[in-house]
This record gives C-alpha cells, sequence and structure tokens, in this order.
C-alpha cells in the first residue's frame, strides 16, 4: 500500500497539473492526502475536482505555515507501508510509482528512494551527465545534483530532494522533520534531516533518475540577479540566514563532532556572495563590494548558533537513547 503527501498553499494550477499525472500512473496510488491550510479554499476546490479519479484521496489541514508542518501532518495522515512525499509543482511520469515501488521492494534495507527532478526552465532544461548525486561531505557541503542525468542510473545517496522523495514508513517510525528547522514558506533541509535519520538507523537511500518528474519550479533566491537592492531585499527578509542555520543545525544534530566542527569552519572561511565566509568576504571586498563584511558578519551568527543548538540537539538525543537501553 502506497500513501501520496502532497503539501500545496493557493497554487490551483500547480495543484491541478500534479494530482491530474496521479491520475495516469501505471501503478495507482492507494491514498493521496493533500495538505492544506484551512482558509485555502481554492486548493480544497482543485482537490474536490479528483474525488473520483483519484479514490483514496482526501484533504488534511494544518493550522502552524511553513513546509515543516505540512509534512508532519502529511506523514501522520498517511497510513500506506510507502509514503511518497512531493510538491505541487511536480508533473509525474506515468511509471513513476511503478518504478519506486519496484525499488523498495527489491531490498527491505531500502529506507527512502527518490528520483530526478527535471526542472522545466531554459537554463536547466538540459542537464549534464554527472558520477555524484545527494552527497554530502565530511566538510558538510552538499552536492545536490538531482536534476541531472545520473551515470548508471542507480546510486546509493546521503540524501534526496523534496520534490521527487520516498520513505517506507516502517524504517521512518515515528520520526518526523525537526520542528527547530527556521523560515517560513520553503524551509530548507527537511530531506536531510529525514534521510540522515534513516541512515543512522541502518537503512540505504536510492536515487534512481529514471523514476523522474517535470518540476515547475519558481527560481531559486541565489540563482538570481546580484543587484544591491536584491541582495538587501533577500538579507532583510532572512532567508540566508535561516539557510545558513538549518543546514549547520542539522549536520551538527546527525554527524559527529569533526564533522561538525568541520562544516563549521568551511561555513566561516569559505561561503559565496549570498552566504560569505572570510575568503569570499576578501573575495567580493577586491571587486568593490563594501557590504560583503556587513553580510558576512550577520550570517556568522546564524552559523554559530546552528552549530550550537545542533550540537545540544544531538546530545539530548543520545541521553533519551541511553535511558532507553
Amino acid at each position: 500500500r502506497t500513501s501520496f503527501g502532497i503539501p500545496s498553499h493557493r497554487r490551483p494550477s500547480d495543484l491541478r497539473r500534479c494530482l491530474g499525472a496521479l491520475t495516469l500512473q501505471t501503478r495507482a496510488a492507494d491514498e493521496v492526502v493533500v495538505v492544506l491550510r484551512g482558509d485555502d479554499t481554492e486548493t480544497v476546490d482543485v482537490a474536490g475536482e479528483f474525488r473520483d479519479a483519484l479514490q483514496g484521496l482526501r484533504m488534511a489541514c494544518v493550522s502552524e505555515p511553513g513546509l515543516v508542518a505540512a509534512i508532519n501532518r502529511g506523514l501522520d495522515c498517511a497510513t500506506g507501508d510507502f509514503i511518497v512525499l512531493t510538491d505541487d509543482d511536480a508533473e509525474a511520469f506515468r511509471d513513476w510509482l511503478e518504478r519506486m515501488e519496484a525499488v523498495f521492494l527489491s531490498d527491505p534495507a531500502i529506507g527512502a528512494v527518490g528520483g530526478r527532478d527535471w526542472i522545466q526552465n531554459s537554463v536547466l532544461s538540459e542537464p549534464p551527465m554527472v558520477e555524484r548525486v545527494g552527497v554530502m561531505t565530511w566538510w558538510g557541503m552538499q552536492y545536490g545534483n538531482h536534476h541531472c542525468h545520473l551515470r548508471g542510473h542507480t546510486k546509493k545517496v546521503d540524501f534526496l530532494k523534496g520534490v521527487n522523495f520516498a520513505i517506507r514508513s516502517s524504517a521512518l517510525g515515528s520520526y518526523r522533520v525537526d520542528t527547530s528547522l527556521r523560515g517560513t514558506g520553503a524551509q530548507v533541509g527537511t530531506e536531510l534531516d529525514l534521510c540522515s535519520h534513516l541512515k543512522h538507523a541502518g537503512f540505504e537511500i536510492v536515487f534512481d533518475d529514471r523514476i523522474l518528474v517535470k518540476h515547475y519550479a519558481s527560481p531559486r533566491p541565489d540563482c538570481e540577479g546580484k543587484t544591491d537592492a536584491r541582495v538587501e531585499q533577500r538579507l532583510q527578509s532572512g532567508v540566508f540566514s535561516d539557510i545558513r542555520f538549518n543546514n549547520q543545525y542539522l549536520t551538527a544534530k546527525h554527524f559527529n563532532l569533526f564533522m561538525s566542527l568541520a562544516s563549521l569552519c568551511n561555513g566561516l572561511l569559505a561561503g559565496s556572495y549570498y552566504s560569505p565566509g572570510v575568503l569570499a568576504s576578501v573575495k567580493y571586498t577586491l571587486k568593490g563590494d563594501t557590504g560583503i563584511w556587513r553580510r558576512f558578519l550577520q550570517q556568522a551568527g546564524w552559523v554559530l548558533a546552528g552549530f550550537g543548538a545542533g550540537r545540544s540537539a544531538r546530545r539530548a538525543s543520545t541521553a533519551v537513547n541511553a535511558g532507553r537501553q
């Protein structure tokens, strides 16, 4: 038995396309849970259009904003042996669920399965062939590449992408996405949190680029132009501080002290234009950016806060597990 969890908020056209694709699956879903806000009548109306075509469809309301609360609500409501998570702006290929289920059934040690999201824009419509997907390095750097063709098609990975992601319910158990993750809307880190938990529990995470969805994603904040006004707007919104806190928090929570410290040092020393470390700050100072050091100091505090909170969470989890033994 397989369940779908689809968080959606005020994107009726996207949701209609997503649910329409599920009606065409070669292996029909047993249950579809659309997670929505109670006042979102547009989403309610669209989901209602598919009650006959998707006989296992139901709606689950969540009052708290953000992706974390929506995913956890979907996980709580889903009753399947396998729970497929996707975004409302995804359109699955016809054999999507059939391929996912086949991977799960091939090996009980597999805790999560995911695939490629074919991003529907001119920049990424023809992604390269890669050998590295879903990798977390020993110094805490994340390499996604989930939109790319994978050499050999299938690989065991460290984490998947939430738009194309399925979990074995018995492997996940009662674990839910950590509510300490910060941000509003699409909160960063939900997939890494779930996958890291599964890996530490002894389960494997598998990526197969033939498990495919079209992803009509909006541009990411760090892919847009680098004008001073846009940088200032995003800094004021806190999006980059939230990302840096969450990434550092999850590394410190799920991994050992050596890797946590390596990730901390990498975050403070390296960085990028939007999330600068010392080296990036020096680089862009030489290019005439007078505001880079202010951004560095602003975000360095969140890196340190994430490290401290993550280590505290790890100690608390270790104490709980010791008490159960």
